[in-house]
């Protein structure tokens, strides 16, 4: 009989807030062969935050395609429109809410990832000048090694995070300011509003692609589905944080002669 494997998770400092690795199990996928240990990436709390905005966005989407496609016009007017204006303006206080969860749920974390996203060095425009080349023809040995998130993953968050005021505002103006904002001013809410969604979901069409389509990236949707990832996915995409983390967490190997007594003993 095989007794299973003790599973012993070290809890790790690092920088603001905590990594976990855990060593598993023989962990066979199809894209990772065999795999001694995973990483945490993500915290429940970041999970939990994401895909709440997530679901929030896609309300906003859905009922904003509703109310400007002029093919949807019976959606849009009546007693069908104000519902969908009602679900619409629900989904963006939820939009603009949820971050503020986050906060609550993980605050070590939101002062780790603020920090991590709103950091830029000479890699970032190593990963510009390598990303044709690593993403379209899949040449890996071109990119700078990347930390926690990557150049891509930052510029889509740093726009997320400035959509939030600009959704807020021009979304205000065009709820409240009917009727004693000059026309002018609604006219160009309406269409910052509207480039501002194109923008964003232009962007996470492409980080949709990479993140569950793009043959180099298997591995990283795990992320947001369990918050733990392959340690040779971390290693190959994130090399730089996987350094850091990596070297918090070796432990000093036991000295030749303890190893030598050792087996003589037994």
């Amino acid at each position: 009989m095989v007794t299973p494997r003790a599973r012993s998770p070290r809890a790790v400092r690092w920088f603001l807030g905590r990594i976990y690795l855990e060593p598993a199990t023989d962990v066979t996928t199809k894209t990772w062969p065999r795999v001694a240990r995973q990483i945490m990436v993500f915290s429940t709390g970041e999970r939990i935050v994401h895909w709440l905005h997530t679901l929030a966005f896609f309300v906003l989407l859905g009922t904003g395609v509703v109310l400007l496609v002029p093919q949807l016009a019976p959606f849009a007017t009546g007693e069908a429109g104000m519902l969908t204006r009602i679900i619409h303006r629900l989904g963006a206080v939820a939009f603009a809410l949820v971050p503020f969860l986050y906060v609550l749920l993980d605050p070590e974390g939101v002062g780790l990832t603020i920090r991590d996203l709103f950091s830029w060095s000479r890699r970032d425009i190593g990963w510009a000048r390598a990303a044709v080349a690593y993403y379209f023809s899949g040449r890996e040995e071109v990119m700078p090694p990347q930390r926690r998130f990557n150049t891509g993953q930052k510029l889509f968050y740093c726009l997320v995070v400035l959509s939030i005021p600009l959704f807020g505002v021009t979304g205000l103006a065009m709820w409240f300011g009917k009727g004693w904002l000059p026309v002018a001013v609604l006219q160009a809410c309406v269409i910052l509003h509207d480039w501002t969604t194109i923008a964003v979901t232009a962007m996470f069409l492409v980080h949709f692609a990479l993140s569950v389509m793009h043959p180099l990236m298997r591995g990283a949707i795990n992320g947001m589905l369990s918050g733990w990832v392959p340690e040779e996915y971390i290693r190959s995409h994130h090399a730089m944080w996987y350094e850091e983390i990596a070297g918090e967490q070796q432990e000093p190997a036991p000295p030749a002669e303890t190893l030598s007594a050792d087996q003589s003993a037994s």
